[in-house]
């Protein structure tokens, strides 16, 4: 049974004092391995620990450890404890990895599908940050991806395509960036490009997705789409996704009134009418099978839309997990069949895109080691169901 609540919060401030304490005992370190990335090591550990205390799981063999860093990191023996942090955070890793696969059996075969293998880095040369929300242009040319946060909150980026998993880093996206936090984007053939920002939400402003035309690597002409709007503070649309045609947008309406992470996430959809979208009516059909999810958001759709690869979060005994979801359907107008896990995928992984012939799928991931969210690339195991 895993701990009452109280008992987390207790958990965890002692974890809080432990962190303080090697953070102190490193503070003084001033020969051998660097401190600075062994505080950091620290915090990261430190901030495992807390994630899984919060989701009931064992930490009895893990803080242990963390108590013999701050023992070494008293004595200056920083090597030993660095040493320590590497074992504890792949400790970290393989606990991650040990809870995909359990829950990996204990899910029925029929509900798994084992379309997409060959899991690969992707790495974007000339960046080094955070590399989340991956969306490639339907040309294949640019890969669209934004940070976890920053003095500026979240940005979007742009990188030009050395090959499938390499890309060349252009900067940020010229337009498109405020204070405020910024990121999903997706963009049709013809270049108009779309994607979500906090930056004017308020009672009485509640506008979340922007479009704008981009254009030799610069987005113009931004305006907020407020018709795609839920309409009540508390609700925004957190996710979205254009279609290759332009002619359709899938996006979600997702609840933040309890605070994140969010409580209730559904998928619509709008069609393109003149220069507006309107919320179609059969949303609920088209997604019955997907939306009986309480939180499911980041879709990624075939060039034919009858494809749709999305994340699931779910609760189970507790504790937080995430699932990268897959369903088909017979046409764009009918609703999509029952989904399944896509099993390559685990881990805290989210934000699939399928690459412009369906054969790649690109998604991001948080690498147990350091921290930081990285973009995966899998390839198909056979040609795409469907013309792309």
């Amino acid at each position: 049974m895993p701990p009452c609540r109280s008992t987390r919060l207790r958990t965890v401030f002692r974890f809080g004092l432990l962190l303080a304490l090697v953070l102190v005992a490193l503070q003084g370190a001033l020969a051998g391995p660097d401190p600075r990335r062994i505080r950091a090591k620290a915090a990261r550990a430190v901030a495992h620990l807390e994630e899984w205390v919060r989701e009931g799981r064992d930490v009895s063999m893990i803080v242990p450890r963390m108590r013999q860093v701050k023992v070494l990191a008293d004595h200056g023996r920083l090597a030993e404890a660095d040493a320590l942090l590497n074992d504890i955070l792949a400790r970290f890793e393989a606990g991650e990895r040990g809870t995909a696969g359990r829950q990996a059996a204990g899910d029925a075969g029929q509900n798994r599908i084992d379309e997409f293998v060959n899991d690969r880095l992707v790495r974007i040369m000339g960046y080094d940050g955070d590399a989340m929300e991956p969306f490639v242009s339907a040309d294949g040319r640019y890969l669209f991806f934004n940070n976890a946060g920053g003095k500026t909150g979240k940005d979007i980026f742009h990188a030009e395509r050395i090959d499938d998993t390499h890309f060349r880093f252009l900067g940020p996206l010229s337009g498109v960036n405020s204070p405020a936090v910024d990121g999903v984007p997706t963009m049709d053939r013809t270049g108009r490009f779309y994607f979500v920002s906090t930056r004017n939400y308020r009672p009485g402003s509640l506008a979340t997705i922007y479009a704008g035309k981009f254009h030799d690597g610069e987005v113009g002409d931004i305006h907020p789409l407020p018709e795609l709007a839920e309409g009540r503070f508390g609700w925004l649309n957190m996710d979205i996704e254009v279609s290759r045609d332009g002619r359709t947008i899938y996006a979600t309406q997702t609840w933040f009134g309890d605070g994140p992470p969010p409580t209730k996430s559904r998928f619509f959809l709008a069609r393109r009418v003149g220069d507006h979208f309107v919320p179609q009516p059969d949303s609920a059909a088209i997604f019955a099978s997907i939306n009986a999810d309480e939180v499911v958001y980041g879709a990624t759709l075939s060039a034919d839309e009858r494809e749709i690869l999305y994340t699931r979060l779910r609760r189970e005994n507790g504790a937080l997990h995430l699932d990268t979801m897959r369903a088909e359907r017979p046409s764009r107008d009918v609703p999509f069949g029952r989904p399944r896990i896509v099993s390559a995928i685990t881990g805290f992984a989210e934000a699939p895109a399928l690459g412009p012939d369906g054969r790649r799928l690109y998604y991001h991931k948080r690498n147990g080691l350091t921290g930081r969210f990285e973009i995966h690339v899998l390839e198909r195991r056979r040609s795409p169901p469907h013309r792309r």
